[in-house]
């Protein structure tokens, strides 16, 4: 004889979204899913683009005010030509650091290349390393093939700080994951927090990235299966399941909370999307569907400290993908080449 199964609760309430602004932002709609579509940097959360028949880069920096979508967005016309490009990073000067298959070139606030890094391609025409700032703003960190390993043995890439005045490689470290998919962001309170995800197939890995005392290094982060999820705050780091059934916080006095999918969301349900986060200091907006790619989502507010469910976002007669929390209480969805942002009151 078998139990029945336990009833799963569901969030007491639908809070209605407010809408607060829209603004066009050309070509993000099929960009959604890039590893640099959106980014934390600066203490500041910007969206990467590309337009155009060449593919031109157009870089979004969201505003502080509320009231508006972006405080500048900026097109970077030229970066196509002659270069190939994959992930690209704002620099604090203004300028833009961008990965491709075989370099890493550094352009000017003016658009012209400053310098131009040139390492071991990874092999894949399709595959690009990924690339960050430091918390000073004097190192550009970046993910390469390591040419020093035997090719039938290959054991990991490295991650590379580079002088930002000049390209000279400074320091290095290697890193457990090899070929992989990388991104980096930074903490929206802390830059020198900075974090890596690497997708490596059906192995996924998490690290903290640190650079201090003319060192650079790296620490495991999280469980087996977990990678970041929103920019972590000064004194929380959210981790998600890759296969969606459970949310991690994890505390830097080293308490924790997890959300099970399968005990607090509906049945079937399963949390979806790139970068569930933090709304503000006393919430998370994460997207749940009952697989990762379905074509709507629905969105639920849990409360920040123990991630249990406590209301769903009720949007005005439409529903939307991945949200993006910006934690001020607001946050951003994508309709086509439209970015919207959203509040609620709960």
């Amino acid at each position: 004889m078998t139990n029945p199964p336990r009833p799963r609760p569901a969030p007491p309430g639908s809070p209605p979204a407010e809408l607060v602004a829209r603004e066009p932002f050309p070509g993000f709609g099929d960009r959604h899913g890039r590893y640099d579509a959106w980014l934390a940097r600066q203490g500041a959360t910007w969206l990467v683009s590309e337009t155009g028949a060449d593919l031109d880069i157009v870089v979004g920096k969201v505003s502080r005010d509320p009231s508006r979508v972006f405080e500048e967005v900026r097109t970077w016309p030229s970066l196509r030509r002659g270069f190939d490009h994959g992930f690209a990073s704002p620099l604090a000067d203004g300028g833009l650091a961008v990965t491709g298959a075989g370099a890493v070139t550094v352009y000017g606030a003016d658009g012209t290349i400053r310098w131009r890094y040139e390492h071991e391609p990874w092999g894949d025409e399709d595959r690009y390393g990924a690339c960050v700032p430091d918390g000073s703003g004097r190192l550009l960190l970046v993910t390469t093939p390591d040419p020093s390993a035997p090719p039938l043995s290959y054991d990991g890439d490295l991650c590379v700080a580079l002088d930002l005045s000049d390209g000279r490689p400074v320091l290095q470290a290697k890193l457990p994951s090899a070929g992989a998919g990388y991104v980096f962001q930074q903490s929206l309170t802390d830059p020198s927090h900075i974090t890596l995800n690497a997708a490596q197939g059906d192995t996924f890995y998490a690290f903290t990235i640190s650079v201090d005392d003319g060192s650079l290094g790296w620490e495991a982060a999280g469980v087996d299966d977990e990678l970041f999820a929103g920019p972590p705050t000064s004194d929380a780091t959210l981790m998600l399941h890759v296969g969606g059934q459970w949310l991690s916080r994890y505390n830097v006095d080293g308490t924790e909370a997890t959300a099970d999918a399968e005990a607090v969301l509906p049945e079937g349900m399963q949390f979806v999307g790139f970068h569930p986060g933090f709304l503000d200091k006393d919430h998370v907006l994460a997207a749940i569907a009952e697989e990762n790619w379905a074509p709507a989502s629905r969105h639920l507010l849990l409360d920040a400290r123990t991630l249990v469910p406590v209301a769903e976002v009720d949007y005005p007669g439409t529903t939307f993908l991945d949200p993006l929390p910006l934690g001020d209480g607001t946050w951003l969805t994508v309709h086509d080449d439209i970015v919207h942002r959203w509040r609620t009151t709960v």
